[in-house]
């Protein structure tokens, strides 16, 4: 569930805020009568504390009368810093005031009511019909921003692995390149595509080739830094974007993912089986995505042109010469030779 989603308990917490004794412990008792857990805040500082916390109370009570900050400096402070209704805010006064209103309006509360406590005109019912309001509208907004953290993540990431998708990365791969150009630092994009994938999808079928797939993705996650980038950019082809690596460690990192995260087994129909894959690896040095993606994607044509099942890094402005680092098995043989 994502952070900033709204949870709505059976039994919600109430924050009451306000510095009179004797209106806290009458709220306290009617809404404990009424099954709510109560919390109390004695000034405006720790009632916005506990409101722009990580877990705020569902709904908050508000004497006008607050001090330090007042109720409604309260509320328009956690306006201004959420970007969502995570806490439904009732101000609550002691006598009719039109002032008192329109700060309530300007301010952005959820909800206005005239209370005195031990008043013999009070119809506590007010108080719970405004309650049920807000728990309704709570858990009406908690589906919403539900439903619209699960149409933003489907947009994004690929409905097969859970990676990122081509257009998502992509956007999150010129956002880090900007941050590389203020920084000064490192930027390495890696395609590896696989060799021959084909053939799982030809001779056990579709189902057992994305059952590799989305072990393979648990794999590169397990292996890549918590900061690194991965998506999915075809059937068989994966982008990673890797923050602070230069082109060494990437073409490392890469022969290191050939050896020890494809060429263990894969479990495929009671058999097992391992994958090879190529490698195609350049550096960002601030330059834009597009023209570092090509580069990548010509080392990746040279790793498949050298045999497959190997690394080959591509430096700024090699195209026509030899690629700077080449690694893995394709290349021992010259090597060797």
């Amino acid at each position: 569930m994502p952070a900033n989603t709204i949870t709505v308990s059976t039994s919600p917490i109430v924050l009451i805020g306000s510095s009179s004794t004797t209106m806290t412990d009458y709220l306290a008792a009617i809404l404990e009568s009424w099954h709510y857990q109560i919390e109390v805040a004695r000034n405006g500082t720790d009632a916005l504390a506990r409101v722009d916390s990580v877990s705020p109370p569902s709904i908050a009570l508000l004497d006008m009368d607050l001090a330090s900050p007042n109720a409604a400096e309260v509320v328009w402070e956690v306006r201004r810093r959420q970007e969502q209704r995570r806490t439904w805010n009732i101000l609550l006064s002691d006598r009719p005031s039109k002032d008192r209103l329109r700060a309530a309006l300007q301010c952005g509360a959820d909800d206005y009511l005239v209370f005195t406590a031990g008043a013999t005109d009070f119809d506590s019912n007010d108080l719970k019909l405004r309650i049920r309001v807000a728990e309704r509208v709570l858990a009406l907004t908690n589906r919403v921003q539900k439903q619209s953290a699960e149409l933003r993540y489907h947009v994004t990431h690929d409905g097969l692995t859970g990676l990122w998708n081509r257009e998502a990365l992509l956007s999150l791969i010129f956002q880090e390149t900007d941050r590389v150009q203020r920084m000064k630092t490192s930027l390495s994009l890696m395609l590896l595509d696989l060799d021959d994938f084909s053939r799982i999808n030809h001779d056990y079928g579709y189902e057992t080739g994305d059952r590799v797939l989305i072990e393979l993705a648990n794999r590169f996650r397990r292996q890549l830094r918590s900061y690194d980038l991965i998506g999915r950019c075809g059937e068989d082809e994966f982008l990673l974007a890797l923050p602070g690596c230069d082109l060494e460690s990437a073409v490392l990192l890469a022969d290191r993912i050939r050896e020890s995260v494809l060429a263990r087994p894969f479990a495929v129909d009671h058999e097992a089986t391992t994958l090879n894959a190529s490698f195609g690896v350049a550096i960002s040095r601030g330059r834009s995505p597009l023209v570092v993606l090509r580069e990548a994607e010509r080392a990746l044509a040279e790793a498949k042109l050298a045999g497959k099942n190997c690394v080959r890094g591509r430096a700024p402005g090699a195209y026509g010469q030899e690629p700077l680092l080449a690694l893995g098995a394709a290349s021992l043989p010259s090597e060797a030779g």
